[in-house]
């Protein structure tokens, strides 16, 4: 053998010696304990413990230069509610010095009861808490084939709903405890961030905050109208709510919500249109109720234009003949007296006149509670674990009057009220996100005007549309 190939031989020998010595990573055992069905939904998933385990890999590769011995089979063990946790049971018998053995915990915990510990407390003025819909503790452990411990970390991640493009009914409670209401898709990104966090040799945090995009229900007349369709945003703080639109930024200030009672009875009595006094006089139990005035101020800040919403309402301390089959102090302010008494003034103008109507049900209109959707794309998921295939969409107000010259109409759904259609006759102009402040909204008449955009605001973000 000549010299040259003596050396060829040795450098492949040495090759071959460094590959085979290598070390390689069993993912062993992954545990979860969560009251949430959409992440134990996603982890049951073949798909999405594929794309876990591949980004498992990829994390370790670079970051530890370790790659997964599997990446196509994941065991995950789900522990029972309320079980105490305890240490994770390193059960394999492989006695390969090559392997090390990798467990993972996932374990979601209330805010409330994380922040009360005192090494995760923040300072008093923090918002931290407030945020925080969930918190997820993640653990791993690498073993080596003797069972002692060659790597041994945790993070917590504060999860936070983030800023997103869509539009629709967020599904079930959104980013809560024990509702992580997300893709599986950002679920697994969710996953592959906190890895890279975990598995860092440079990280030093124990705590990381995310904010992650919650997931919509599928529908069949919010997402096929804004599908692909142009997003305005309004930033809103405080009572300033801002956003461009049609080349300029416009302002209005929706103010805070208060009250005057009407005084139709009694020795203080006082006088009101005959058509309203004969209207809360025909009110069922009347004997037994009264009548406010409920006003919000709002403002047309670059139109120097002042409006007064004024809406009517019959409060009633006897709960026995509560409408629609509920009662508590929300219901209190928002029995709207029957009829067109609810208007919105321009200065002392009457500008718009408007009945309200509560618990409207669609006859066409459907959310699908076994498809979810990032709603603003046409990907939709399937949910197995789901029976429920379609619900009628229930507005929780519908106003319909006139406003200047024009019939108009506002449908308010999203099951709590954060959904507002809006229509001039029977044309919709607008399609908004929001519950008592616009956040993002979709136009369909280019030619409304922002003047007549901004009443409709006013009137379909009001404060006493609970």
């Amino acid at each position: 053998m000549s010299h040259k190939k003596l050396i060829i031989s040795l450098l492949l020998l040495f090759l071959v010696s460094g590959i085979v010595a290598q070390k390689t990573v069993v993912l062993e055992k992954i545990r979860c304990q969560s009251f949430n069905v959409p992440l134990t939904t996603y982890l049951r998933d073949d798909e999405v413990k594929k794309t876990i385990a591949s980004q498992l890999n990829n994390t370790l590769l670079q970051q530890q230069l370790l790659p997964l011995s599997d990446t196509t089979t994941v065991n995950i063990e789900f522990l029972p509610l309320g079980k105490e946790i305890k240490n994770v049971k390193t059960d394999f018998t492989d006695i390969d010095t090559s392997h090390l053995h990798l467990y993972i915990d996932f374990f979601e915990v209330e805010p409330f009861i994380f922040f009360s510990q005192t090494a995760n407390s923040y300072p008093p003025d923090s918002n931290m808490l407030k945020k925080a819909g969930t918190v997820l503790m993640i653990k791993a452990m690498l073993l080596r084939s003797d069972k002692t411990v060659a790597f041994n970390e945790e993070l917590s991640i504060i999860i936070s709903p983030a800023n997103t493009p869509g539009i629709g009914t967020i599904y079930e409670n959104g980013i809560v405890y024990g509702d992580l209401a997300i893709t599986p898709k950002s679920f697994t990104e969710l996953v592959k961030s906190a890895v890279t966090f975990l598995f860092n040799p440079k990280n030093e945090s124990a705590v990381v905050e995310m904010s992650i995009k919650p997931a919509f229900f599928s529908d069949n007349y919010i997402l096929p109208k804004t599908y692909k369709q142009p997003r305005f945003y309004v930033n809103t703080i405080k009572e300033l709510s801002t956003y461009n639109y049609q080349g300029k930024g416009e302002m209005i200030r929706l103010g805070q919500p208060v009250y005057n009672e009407i005084l139709i009875k009694g020795k203080k009595a006082l006088t009101y249109p005959g058509d309203l006094t004969k209207a809360i006089k025909s009110t069922w139990h009347y004997s037994s109720s009264d009548f406010v005035f409920l006003q919000q101020e709002s403002r047309d800040v670059l139109r120097d234009k002042n409006y007064t919403l004024q809406l009517v309402t019959q409060v009633d301390p006897d709960p026995t003949y509560a409408p629609y089959g509920f009662i508590g102090e929300k219901f209190m302010f928002t029995n709207f007296l029957a009829g067109r008494f609810h208007y919105l003034f321009l200065e002392k103008d009457t500008l718009a006149r408007f009945e309200i109507n509560r618990s409207y049900t669609e006859r066409e209109n459907k959310y699908y509670p076994d498809h979810i959707t990032n709603g603003f794309d046409s990907i939709v998921y399937y949910l197995p674990t789901t029976f429920v295939k379609e619900t009628a969409v229930v507005d929780n107000y519908k106003i319909s009057g006139i406003i200047g010259s024009n019939p108009f109409s506002i449908k308010c759904s999203g099951r709590t009220n954060t959904i507002k259609e809006f229509f001039l006759g029977d044309v919709l102009v607008c399609i908004a996100q929001g519950k008592f402040v616009p956040e993002k909204f979709v136009i369909f008449d280019a030619s409304l005007s922002s003047e007549l955009l901004n009443q409709l605001f006013i009137i379909g973000f009001n404060r006493f549309f609970e």
